[in-house]
């Protein structure tokens, strides 16, 4: 069985994904990440930490990449 409140205090915690909106939904072996992160970087990251976590065996990562407002655009 996942813990899903581990999995979500670790994303809080993760200083590379500060500012970023994650939910996590957890259902038997499969955990399903969505919400908004503002790089491919930190989408991987939530990902990697998801992986990690004990008892999952499946990951489905929704995660939208939205860049900040400060952020230049190209």
């Amino acid at each position: 069985m996942i813990e899903k409140s581990e999995l979500e205090g670790v994303l809080k915690v993760t200083s590379s994904l500060s500012g970023c909106n994650i939910t996590v939904k957890a259902s038997k072996a499969k955990v399903t990440l969505a919400g908004k992160v503002h790089s491919a970087e930190q989408k991987g990251e939530a990902e990697r930490i998801a992986w990690t976590t004990m008892g999952v065996w499946t990951v489905s990562n929704e995660l939208e990449i939205d860049q900040p407002s400060w952020a230049p655009s190209i």
